[in-house]
């Protein structure tokens, strides 16, 4: 209850707070987002289902300040105008994997949303910031992630505080407003809000009775610095889950002119009984992961070359939850993931860049990656079952009017890498398929 009273008591502490004027600014953003996915293309299963999907959202965002408090709201309100995304498909009984992300995957009953996503009263003061509410975060693996209509938002207290060449952040989430859901939940709840793939004895993974009762605990601390003449950011971060598991994540960026290097570390690790004292209901069943990657861009007059690497070893599968946020992995590549997967090594490459014409801004590239995995029937390394792929992926935007207007297409097509026969239920969604995103967005009352 108290989270749902909390945006309509802020307004009355901010009235009472006494300095300086009270200032209120209004803002509003239409979103089209168009999806679908063609199954079967290329191999033995043409009458996979296709899946499509057509949402239309109206986001509200308002901003009152009153001295050095403020309080910040985004309001989602979205509409499944169209589509088929939890139809099951009659030769493996699946849904669609991408399109269900623009309406809730909890409730596929409704097709009109409205989430508080964030709800925030903050005290912001010389280089101290704290926050209590719906507030968003932007990290390795906690972020809004805005390639679904509704995106991941948490609800707790936060506090951040900037020094000349360090920053610092820490959370405390007590409940997660997941991507592509109807409301918020608890932590272990939230856990449970997508597939649940397989666990370590190869059966549905039942992550419904994981116990987390202290919540999430987020820590990050950043430091800008130098090397010769090379200009560096080094990043540490602590996501821990108390019984559930741990992890810590180390991202260097150093750049001198066009050259630019990434290094990245991950490791993940049991805490507790890892969510229950059953193993085969615990979150996190096995004891530890890790994860290596590396990438090098280079630049040329405005194109931006790149090539990157990662390795998740045979410790354990790569568990953080897909629930909290897009991963922001060197190989990262839109509509894929590497979480829950282990023994994976993954190398992509591309290009991309930014341009003007008349006053239009443009901005696209090219990427190409690929990603070898585990047999699908490896369950200990290999959660969802994924085969081995090739994934490419072209994408186009652009902006006008001063980012009024932004438009975003987005193709991607996935083939297998072995020759080795499939089922078609590891080829539906997976593999031998195309995925089309058109998203229009329309800030018609900017903050």
């Amino acid at each position: 209850m108290i989270r749902f009273l909390l945006p309509l008591m802020l307004p009355i502490l901010l009235w009472g707070q006494e300095n300086t004027s009270l200032k209120i600014a209004h803002g509003a953003r239409f979103t089209s987002f168009t999806m679908s996915t063609q199954n079967g293309l290329f191999g033995p299963y043409a009458e996979l289902q296709d899946f499509y999907a057509q949402s239309f959202g109206l986001e509200y965002l308002g901003r009152a300040t009153k001295g050095a408090w403020s309080l910040n709201l985004d309001i989602y309100a979205t509409y499944l105008a169209a589509g088929n995304p939890f139809e099951k498909d009659s030769l493996t009984a699946k849904s669609s994997r991408y399109e269900s992300g623009l309406v809730a995957v909890d409730a596929p009953e409704r097709k009109a949303l409205i989430m508080p996503s964030i709800a925030e009263l903050v005290y912001h003061k010389n280089k101290l910031r704290i926050g209590l509410g719906n507030f968003a975060l932007e990290s390795t693996f906690l972020n809004m992630e805005h390639g679904r209509m509704i995106p991941s938002t948490y609800s707790g207290v936060n506090a951040g505080y900037r020094w000349t060449n360090i920053k610092a952040e820490a959370a405390w989430i007590t409940m997660v407003g997941a991507r592509s859901t109807s409301s918020f939940k608890s932590v272990a709840k939230s856990l449970a809000q997508y597939n649940p793939g397989l666990d370590t004895a190869g059966s549905r993974h039942d992550k419904t009775d994981v116990e987390a009762p202290y919540g999430l605990f987020y820590g990050a601390g950043e430091h800008t610095h130098t090397l010769g003449k090379w200009y560096g950011t080094f990043k540490s971060e602590v996501f821990a889950v108390p019984n559930v598991f741990g992890s810590v994540a180390f991202n260097e960026i150093i750049a001198h002119n066009e050259h630019l290097w990434h290094l990245q570390y991950i490791r993940q690790f049991q805490l507790g009984t890892g969510g229950n004292a059953d193993p085969l209901l615990a979150y996190f069943q096995q004891q530890r992961s890790n994860y290596f990657g590396i990438k090098y861009s280079h630049k040329v007059g405005g194109i931006d070359y790149y090539a990157a690497s990662s390795y998740i070893d045979g410790a354990g599968k790569l568990m953080f939850p897909r629930e909290w946020g897009r991963e922001d992995l060197v190989t990262f590549q839109s509509r894929e993931r590497q979480e829950g997967m282990g023994k994976t090594l993954a190398i992509v490459a591309g290009a991309k860049g930014k341009w003007a014409v008349n006053n239009v801004q443009h901005s696209g590239g090219v990427s190409t990656g690929i990603y070898m995995r585990p047999d699908p029937l490896d369950y200990k390394f290999n959660k969802y079952g994924m085969p081995s792929n090739q994934q490419t992926n072209l994408w186009w935007s652009q902006s006008w009017k001063g980012g009024q207007h932004k438009l975003l297409n987005l193709l991607v097509l996935k083939v297998p890498l072995s020759s080795m026969p499939l089922t078609a239920g590891q080829t539906i969604n997976k593999v031998d398929m195309v995925n089309l995103n058109i998203v229009y967005r329309y800030t018609f009352m900017p903050l």
